[in-house]
């Protein structure tokens, strides 16, 4: 009899224990439902990348991501290059543009956190500019033309026609009566355009008074053809050569006078282009930085590719032209 009693204690004992079990558990489940209650759900559709523009792209240029569920607030919008987060300049429902940072590698994965929520990736291609410079501050050289080898004013320069020199630190001239002109050949060094591709071209020049002074890009092997932007008192030419070289004009782009343009004036020179016959030339004081002039051209049968160069024509006496500080920039 005991022993049935033991066992009925038992028996409650552990149906107690159970019971206490069961409510533990319903009294967790009933909190658990009502911290959910409590949690607000994120509704918000689950932003999607598109397409990225341009697909390749270098540090510094501005890229357009193209998607949709993008928040209108660029403050509810981050951007990831990798993990590297990077700030947003502009900013709609379907597109987002920022600023490419300096990254290591060629390809990385761009990705958007949108309200809360991760978009898919996709990769961008990373370009690397080259530049070339010439600041031509190096021992003066006298006047030399196409018959002296190597060329003393610099091992990538190819003189034409005509005579250079280096003085005080520039390139320069005081020969009058002949179109003279030397163009840069690196065989890294090419002006493409187009399919991602661009060149930016920049230099300062002077002229004295009734002289031009130009830069050339573009110029094929064969020496002849090219596009030619000069200068002379308040004028400012481009010029596009045929197969017969200078004074064969087979397009004149630019052919006009300008207000602030004068002689003995150190003039910035830039030239841009990135699709093919498009092209942007720009003029402005070197001394004070203000653009005088700045004005897109096209050319319906392009010359691509190619090199740059000086030139100048002195006809007046004395002569006194100078060229200094070049830069390509090509990608």
């Amino acid at each position: 009899m005991k022993h049935t009693k033991d066992m009925k204690h038992s028996m409650i004992a552990n149906c107690g224990i159970r019971w206490t079990i069961g409510i533990a558990i319903l009294v967790a489940m009933l909190h658990a439902c009502s911290e959910e209650e409590k949690s607000p759900v994120n509704t918000a559709p689950i932003p999607r990348i598109i397409e990225l523009q341009p697909t390749n792209a270098a540090a510094g240029d501005r890229l357009s991501i193209i998607g949709i569920n993008f928040s209108e607030n660029a403050n509810e919008n981050e951007v990831k290059f990798n993990q590297q987060v990077v700030d947003v300049v502009a900013v709609s429902d379907t597109l987002i543009q920022v600023i490419v940072p300096e990254l290591p590698g060629n390809v990385v994965g761009v990705s958007v956190r949108s309200h809360g929520k991760i978009s898919n990736k996709r990769n961008l291609s990373l370009v690397r500019v080259k530049t070339f410079t010439d600041e031509f501050d190096r021992t003066d050289v006298p006047p030399v033309g196409s018959e002296t080898t190597p060329n003393p004013i610099g091992n990538n320069w190819q003189i034409v026609n005509g005579t250079f020199e280096l003085k005080g630190g520039a390139l320069f001239s005081q020969a009058g009566g002949a179109e003279s002109y030397m163009l840069y050949r690196d065989p890294d060094l090419v002006m493409n355009v187009g399919d991602g591709n661009y060149f930016k071209l920049s230099a300062t020049m002077k002229s004295s008074p009734e002289s031009f002074a130009g830069i050339i890009f573009n110029a094929q092997s064969d020496n002849k053809r090219f596009y030619l932007l000069r200068t002379t008192n308040n004028m400012l030419q481009l010029l596009k050569t045929g197969n017969n070289g200078l004074g064969h004009w087979v397009n004149i782009m630019i052919n006009e006078t300008f207000d602030g343009f004068a002689a003995n004036t150190n003039y910035q020179a830039e030239v841009t282009s990135s699709q093919p016959g498009r092209i942007t030339v720009k003029i402005s004081d070197a001394a004070t930085g203000g653009i005088l002039v700045e004005r897109t051209v096209e050319d319906p049968e392009p010359y691509l590719g190619g090199s740059p160069g000086f030139y100048y024509f002195g006809l007046a006496n004395p002569v006194d032209i100078s060229f200094d500080n070049l830069s390509i920039e090509v990608l």
